[in-house]
């Protein structure tokens, strides 16, 4: 009994210890299209080829000192993880943004802007909300 609760301890360890920041728990900035700057207008209002696989994302980063990649976890993805989720790495520092989320994920100005109501395929920017977090405590160079 007492090496079970040792290895379940271990593996809740492992699991907590992902070193990612959790955006989901970051303060976040509802946006309308109309409020967008000009640059990330015109990303959004480009009228993106919708895909049949659900793995393509589209990401930019804006910010010239700062790469950022995405892969996605869940079901059908990699076993053994808990849910949907996105992860995103900006020059080495790792986040993760729960389920739901849409792209295209934007860097610019060290804020992260996506949406959770653009359709792609609908291309319904105008009435879609946008979601800003500023990252700023998190990127420096």
């Amino acid at each position: 009994m007492k090496n079970a609760i040792v290895i379940l301890i271990s593996i809740l360890t492992l699991s907590s210890c992902s070193g990612e920041i959790d955006l989901d728990k970051k303060k976040k900035t509802e946006l309308t299209f109309e409020q967008l700057p000009a640059e990330l207008k015109e990303i959004y209002g480009t009228n993106f080829r919708v895909a049949n696989d659900t793995t393509d994302y589209y990401v930019y980063s804006l910010d010239k000192n700062y790469e950022l990649t995405h892969h996605w976890t869940g079901m059908n993805k990699q076993l053994l993880t808990k849910g949907f989720n996105h992860h995103f790495v900006i020059n080495e520092k790792k986040f993760k943004l729960g389920a739901n989320q849409g792209d295209p994920f934007v860097l610019r100005n060290k804020k992260l802007y996506y949406s959770t109501e653009l359709n792609l395929g609908e291309y319904n920017f105008e009435k879609a909300k946008f979601i800003e977090i500023d990252l700023t405590e998190y990127l420096y160079k």
